[in-house]
This record gives structure tokens, C-alpha cells and sequence, in this order.
């Protein structure tokens, strides 16, 4: 018999499946073992369960998104983190540990990359006074923003609606609240947490791999482990500012088609930003990007910023 489900998580060489409401354990089919897909968090996979019980993964159905990082700690190499999103939620500390609004940025530019929507949540609301002031770029930019604290419950129903019925991923700098969120948005989950380190006033990791749970309102969530340095994955340099949908819609009015936004003459970002239209950390989190796309283009693609 064979039977369709969700694969919430791998430990070693066993799956755990979500399958008509229930969790079964399943282990891959021989060929799968060696094929070039390996199976991902989100994944839609055909299983057969034989006559003794056991359950294999016969098949990865196709995948309507794949989100894709670099991987951490090195200059190349990419690393698939889930798939069948419809959304990423980049989660923030307002303060413990500060606020790094160029990491944030990271985040954010990482699922614009992937083309997936994107919710930007403010945590630890009740650590300053004002956190809709971190907040306020990103809902210049376009996005939904969303201001949450776990001590008092703020924003936690409205974080719930955006996640209704939908496949989202957790993600975010270490040490900022994703699994405390998870475990007030559901009760029962029970996710490990741990305190801000009180030396460095740095996040310690609590997840260590990607792992999908289903919301009893409907809809799953994936928490990811937390980062301090994420970085793109082969773009080209010409793209970056695609990822950034306020220099998106004024890409046409430069004076030069080919205007990167750094030093050149009649740049209509830069102009935006001189006039207060543009943020000036958004700015500055592109060039960053920029750069490093320029480095790790191959020489032919053109020479860097000066």
C-alpha cells in the first residue's frame, strides 16, 4: 500500500512523516539512498508500508519552493534548508542581543533570493520603548512587520493569523526567541530554549537542525537553527538590488542602465536616500552584498566596486 505525506524531520537515516494527522517513521528506499536529491524538511514523499509494518520513502514528489543558503562558515557551497515554503518569517531581537539590522537584512535578502514572501517580526518588544522604530524600514520597503513579546503575549495573535494555513519558516540570528515564539504560538511543543549568554550578551543555539511542526489552526512551521553570518549564494552582482524592493522600483530611473548604486552620477537611489527616502542601513546592507557578490563572481563577470 502506498500512502503521501509531509516529512517533518530526519534523525540519522529515520524520517518522521506527518500522514493524514498522525507521525510514522520511515526510512528511504535503497536507490533514493545515492540519488542527487537528498530528502528536505517540506517534502512531499510517496511512501510504501509493507506487510511487517515498516514504512519506506519510495519517491520525493516535485517541489513548489526550496529555500537555499550559503552555508555557514564558508566562502562557497549552499545548503537547501526546506522545501514547499509559502513564506519565511525573519525574526529579530529588539534588544538581548541587540538589534544588527545589517544580519536582519541578510535574512530578508536570502528569501527574496528564494522568491518567497517574507514577514519581518520584531521580538522582545518589552526590552525597549519603542520597537516599531526597528520595525519601520522594512514596512517602508513593502513588507509586514510584526512586534511580539513573549512576556507579555504582544502581537502573538497576529503573528498566529499570518500563519494560518500556511508553510512557513522560522528563521533568524541566534539567540533571539524563534523557539520561545513556537512554543507560545503552540502550546505542547516544548522546543528547548536557552538564556542569552550573560558575558557576551550573544544568542546560544537551541536548534541544531531544521524541523517541521504541524499548528493544531492548520498550516506547519519549520524552526531553523540560528545564525550569526548568512550570506547569498551565487547571484550576480546585477541582481543584488533585485532582492531590495525599494531600489527595485526605482532600478529604471538612473542615468546609467548599468548604475550600481555606489558612487556613479545621477544614481536615483542614492538621490532617494540623500532626500530621506530611502533607508540609509538598507542602503549600506546592499552595497555590503553587493561586494561580496562581486568577489565571488568569476573573473569574467566584470571588476568590483573601487
Amino acid at each position: 500500500m502506498h500512502r503521501s505525506g509531509v516529512v517533518l524531520s530526519k534523525i540519522g537515516g529515520i524520517h518522521r512523516v506527518a500522514i493524514d494527522g498522525e507521525q510514522v517513521e520511515a526510512r528511504l528506499r535503497g536507490k533514493l539512498k545515492h540519488g542527487p536529491s537528498r530528502i528536505l524538511v517540506g517534502d512531499t514523499v510517496t511512501m510504501a508500508i509493507h506487510d511487517d509494518g515498516s514504512i519506506t520513502i519510495e519517491r520525493i514528489e516535485p517541489r513548489s519552493s526550496v529555500l537555499k543558503r550559503r552555508s555557514p562558515g564558508k566562502k562557497s557551497g549552499v545548503t537547501s534548508v526546506a522545501a514547499n515554503l509559502d513564506q519565511v518569517i525573519v525574526v529579530g531581537a529588539a534588544k538581548d542581543p541587540r538589534w544588527d539590522a545589517r544580519l536582519m537584512d541578510r535574512f530578508v535578502v536570502v528569501a527574496e533570493a528564494n522568491d518567497l514572501p517574507t514577514i519581518v517580526v520584531v521580538n522582545k518588544a518589552d526590552l525597549v520603548d519603542d520597537a516599531s522604530a526597528l520595525a519601520a524600514p522594512y514596512e517602508a520597503a513593502g513588507y509586514e512587520t510584526v512586534i511580539t513579546s513573549v512576556t507579555d503575549a504582544q502581537g502573538i495573535d497576529e503573528l498566529a493569523m499570518h500563519l494560518r494555513a500556511q508553510v512557513s519558516l522560522f528563521t533568524g540570528p541566534t539567540g533571539v526567541g524563534k523557539s520561545s515564539l513556537l512554543n507560545l504560538l503552540q502550546p505542547g511543543l516544548r522546543l528547548r530554549t536557552a538564556p542569552v549568554s550573560e558575558k557576551s550578551r550573544a544568542g546560544r543555539h537551541t536548534t541544531v537542525a531544521a524541523e517541521m511542526h504541524p499548528l493544531s489552526d492548520g498550516g506547519f512551521v519549520v524552526d531553523t537553527p540560528g545564525l550569526r553570518d548568512i550570506g547569498l549564494w551565487g547571484i550576480e552582482p546585477s541582481e543584488v538590488a533585485n532582492a531590495f524592493p525599494e531600489l527595485r522600483q526605482r532600478l529604471g530611473d538612473c542615468r546609467f542602465g548599468d548604475c550600481r548604486h555606489l558612487t556613479e552620477p545621477g544614481c536615483a537611489v542614492q538621490a532617494a536616500a540623500n532626500a530621506g527616502e530611502l533607508n540609509a542601513s538598507r542602503l549600506e546592507s546592499y552595497r555590503a552584498l553587493l561586494r561580496e557578490a562581486i568577489e565571488a563572481a568569476p573573473p569574467w563577470a566584470g571588476k568590483g566596486p573601487e
